[in-house]
């Protein structure tokens, strides 16, 4: 009998959900997508079973050949409880998740992890080179910011699996820029795709840059701005979004510099949606922590790399989760 493993991604956009047998052979991993719903806080768990069960149908798969399910989502994670609270991004404060799989799919392993953590396991599995697996970062940029952190080749989770809440740390102790989650100043709204948005339509009014091309694309109707018009008029020569994307870049400055002060990781792995505009972010990133670090992290510094899998490395790290679990992998405490 042919034995799988099943990933679930949840993020603030699009949720995820992967079939893959269980050596996790790429040619055999089917997936299927939805945008996130937020109608309720059963919504999630409910368009969960929905899909597995289509995925299963689909197939010709039986549950009984289902070996474990690995959850990834946006944090924080109630591990005991098997739910999601305070999330910024989601709808709901609490989110149940485990407790209406484990109803549906009874006897079937079913394995939480905050998605940047279950990132930087796709990383390790998938990509990572052999001198860079014991000490590797990944951030994630997409509606929010989050990450995962391997160090001295153990997974890093913390009292209640959310170690790397790194979109939450405070870059701006001045700020008086609001989070979703409440504090100020955090890192996720200047840089993340919702930040990026909310800093261009509070600025937009009274700039004296030059936004012809953003307000071209969008048609000068401002509630039309979003993180992808940005950089697309930062890529036609738009002087204002190009001051938009920079101000986040200096922001992910600091936060990496932090990281690297409180892990002195050998690389840093980004991904998420707004990786696909990486060109405009990265080289940056780089020219910084390759000639003059010191200006923001007291150790060596990381090199810095793109996920070639970009929004699906949650997704895989979900798999991988499951397949580390069940082997016994010393990488998860």
């Amino acid at each position: 009998m042919i034995n799988y493993i099943i990933g679930i991604d949840i993020g603030g956009t699009w949720t995820r959900v992967a079939l893959c047998t269980d050596d996790l052979n790429e040619a055999n991993m089917i997936i299927k997508s939805i945008k996130t719903p937020k109608d309720t806080e059963y919504s999630i768990a409910n368009s969960l079973i929905v899909m597995i069960t289509e995925l299963l149908y689909d197939n010709n798969i039986k549950e009984e050949q289902i070996v474990g399910i690995g959850l990834a989502s946006a944090g924080p994670l109630d591990m005991e409880k098997g739910e999601i609270f305070n999330n910024a991004n989601l709808g709901f404060k609490v989110i149940p998740l485990k407790a209406p799989l484990e109803e549906k799919f009874p006897g079937i392993p079913i394995y939480l992890i905050n998605d940047g953590n279950a990132s930087v396991l796709g990383v390790h599995y998938f990509e990572a080179d052999d001198e860079e697996k014991d000490n590797l970062v990944y951030i994630t940029m997409s509606t929010g910011i989050g990450g995962g952190v391997i160090c001295n080749g153990r997974l890093l989770l913390g009292k209640e699996g959310n170690a790397a809440e790194i979109g939450h740390g405070v870059v701006d102790p001045s700020s008086i820029i609001q989070c979703n989650c409440g504090a100020h100043g955090c890192w996720e709204v200047y840089s993340s795709g919702t930040g990026i948005k909310n800093r261009a339509l509070e600025n937009i009014k009274d700039t004296k840059l030059s936004s012809r091309i953003l307000m071209i694309m969008i048609d000068n109707e401002v509630e039309k701005i979003n993180a992808k018009y940005i950089f697309q008029a930062a890529k036609g020569g738009d002087k204002f979004s190009k001051s938009i994307i920079n101000m986040s870049i200096y922001y992910s400055k600091i936060g990496i510099g932090l990281i690297n002060n409180y892990y002195d990781c050998s690389s840093i792995y980004f991904g998420g949606s707004i990786m696909h505009d990486h060109e405009l972010i990265i080289p940056e990133l780089k020219r910084q922590f390759e000639t003059d670090p010191i200006q923001y992290t007291i150790n060596h510094p990381p090199k810095i790399k793109v996920t070639k899998y970009l929004d699906d490395i949650g997704l895989r790290g979900a798999l991988v989760l499951v397949k580390y679990k069940l082997e016994g992998n010393p990488i998860i405490p």
